[in-house]
């Protein structure tokens, strides 16, 4: 694990505190839980827009593509494909 300096704003400190306490974690701890809920967050996002596809977030998350699912469906992501794309799809077949 890398050592990393970085300022907070005192808001995330107040959440880094909260996550501390709540957990009953040390603040470093906490602040590595924050990121990497963002972390999955940012990646599930980025997946529902087509930035990435599944097996992408997969592997950044270091997750089986199941696991990546069951993660982006308790986010409220249930894929990144609208009637839109489906219908353009379903057109080419003919």
């Amino acid at each position: 694990m890398k050592v990393k300096s970085v300022r907070l704003t005192d808001e995330l400190e107040k959440a880094v505190e909260l996550v501390s306490k709540m957990e009953k974690i040390e603040a470093s701890q906490s602040l590595r839980k924050i990121a990497k809920i963002g972390f999955e967050y940012y990646i599930a996002r980025a997946y529902e827009k087509g930035r990435l596809t599944l097996r992408e977030a997969a592997e950044m998350l270091n997750l089986t593509l199941i696991e990546t699912l069951n993660l982006f469906l308790e986010i409220g992501i249930t894929g990144n494909i609208d009637s839109k794309k489906t219908y353009e799809c379903l057109k080419s077949w003919g």
